[in-house]
């Protein structure tokens, strides 16, 4: 049989199809689940991540990324578990060391803490010519690049395979034993700067203590890396302190709400076009 590796992100879009291909690609493919830390995830998501490996018995491998100072080398990786992944950023810390604060013109934070750990993986356990299962469902095929997976040998299986939409499997999860106890907005990385203004000022005006990570980065190492001059996390060259400060002008009937999305039978699920969380997704190599 060939192999399979399945990149685990920690929410319920992936979640669910690791069930889906243990259920039903178990007697085509050696599955492997991988899911890679960046140390600023909602400690939910760990705490998820570490019952579907049990409630599924995925046999998941944690990484976590390992930059390299002073050398032309991507970043690799070192094998962790729910109990010692990092909860305090250190990943994410040592990968903004080496090549500077991660935004929209230098997304670096992908590759450096996800994709190239998870290659260094792959080649490590001779699994480069197998397939890669990427977490895009059928409501977001246009974050599919066809080149980039056929150069890649990525596989979206709710996208093509069991085509599936975000209100499908946030309806599935309900009817579960457990779920994912993290809203909408706290996902991925609690502060991502890919994430809307609205989810932004939300989270600052709930809990302002969860940007204290990226100050701490802007005011350490805004000078790191290839950029030229001072760097900071949000578009519009916006600071993390900026974003706070403008949270509390937002208005309160404005904050995003995280309502469980009706369920629809249409293969497309456009009525979530544009306000799907996916645009603001960490899956690897997905546009």
């Amino acid at each position: 049989m060939q192999d399979l590796t399945v990149s685990f992100s920690g929410g319920r879009t992936s979640a669910y199809m690791c069930w889906y291909l243990i259920n039903y690609k178990s007697s085509e493919y050696n599955l492997h689940f991988v899911f890679a830390n960046t140390g600023q995830e909602h400690e939910n998501t760990l705490k998820f991540v570490d019952q579907c490996d049990k409630f599924f018995d995925l046999k998941l491998v944690w990484l976590e990324s390992v930059a390299h100072y002073g050398e032309r080398k991507s970043s690799t990786y070192k094998v962790v578990n729910y109990e010692t992944a990092a909860r305090n950023g250190e990943p994410f810390e040592s990968m903004i060391k080496k090549y500077g604060i991660p935004n929209k013109s230098a997304p670096q934070c992908n590759r450096e803490l996800k994709v190239n750990p998870m290659n260094h993986w792959l080649r490590d356990n001779d699994l480069r010519k197998g397939f890669l299962a990427i977490g895009v469902r059928s409501d977001e095929i246009d974050r599919i690049n066809p080149d980039t997976a056929k150069s890649r040998n990525l596989v979206y299986p709710l996208a093509f395979w069991h085509p599936t939409t975000k209100e499908q499997i946030r309806h599935w999860w309900a009817a579960q034993p457990f779920d994912l106890d993290v809203q909408e907005h706290y996902g991925n990385c609690k502060t991502c700067w890919k994430k809307s203004d609205r989810k932004l000022y939300t989270v600052a005006k709930e809990h302002p203590e969860y940007f204290d990570f990226f100050i701490d980065m802007e005011s350490k190492y805004a000078d790191y890396g290839a950029a030229k001059g001072p760097q900071v996390f949000f578009r519009q060259h916006r600071s993390a302190k900026d974003i706070i400060r403008e949270a509390k002008d937002f208005p309160d009937h404005k904050m995003f709400t995280d309502i469980m999305p009706e369920l629809q039978l249409d293969f497309f699920g456009l009525d979530q076009a544009g306000g799907a969380c996916g645009s603001e997704s960490c899956e690897i190599f997905s546009d």
